[in-house]
């Protein structure tokens, strides 16, 4: 007898919104299990060569830091993604969605690094139950959090990556700002329970 399908909890929202907090929150208070997946966890898998400095960056993950400081004069720096690191996205996407189908509940940490990773969320996990949340908090609580961080630091993501989480229509919001981890993890295994990818289907085909 085939296992009916897994979950989907898609959280995106840009760098230091809190997202690994609250997916840890999720898995602790849900009465079922939940595996936690992220865009890190692709990075830190990824071949030195193909990410940061190494000599295939370019084709993989790199830093673009081409952007000019914002207007307080913060560091803007956004994650690009070459052919290969776009291969890579597909695949962890598409592993997301077979853990579903083989009936296993899933959280998604991820930074979107452009629309076109949305569109293909949406893609792979078209036959899935998916949640999209969009997790969020105002940008200079934001840039105080990134300043904070002495546990690899991240200076300029949240510049770099901001504005194109704003513009994203999600099944429900959450404000980190406002709510604690444990509120927000609640209100959100209620809505899971009910969720048919409503938001995410809207992504669908834009790229």
């Amino acid at each position: 007898m085939a296992a009916a399908k897994g979950r989907v909890i898609l959280l995106v929202g840009p760098s230091c919104a809190g997202k690994t907090t609250l997916a840890k929150a999720l898995q602790d208070l849900s009465s079922e299990p939940y595996l936690a997946q992220s865009l890190d966890g692709l990075f830190a898998a990824t071949p030195d060569a193909w990410g940061g400095s190494g000599q295939h960056t370019l084709d993989g993950f790199s830093y673009d830091w081409s952007a000019p400081p914002a207007q307080d004069g913060s560091a803007v720096r956004r994650i690009a993604c070459g052919p290969v690191g776009w291969r890579l996205l597909q695949g962890f996407h598409r592993a997301v969605a077979a853990y579903a189908e083989a009936g296993t509940n899933v959280i998604v940490d991820d930074m979107l690094l452009s629309l076109d990773v949305l569109s293909d969320w949406a893609e792979a996990l078209a036959a899935v139950p998916t949640l999209l949340v969009k997790v969020i908090a105002p940008r200079p609580e934001l840039l105080r959090r990134e300043a904070a961080r002495t546990l690899h630091p991240t200076p300029g993501l949240v510049n770099g990556h901001y504005d194109l989480h704003q513009a994203i229509a999600a099944d429900i919001e959450i404000d980190t700002s406002k709510v604690t981890p444990a509120e927000a993890a609640r209100t959100l295994l209620d809505r899971a329970k009910a969720a048919r990818g409503a938001a995410l289907r809207r992504h669908a085909g834009s790229r």
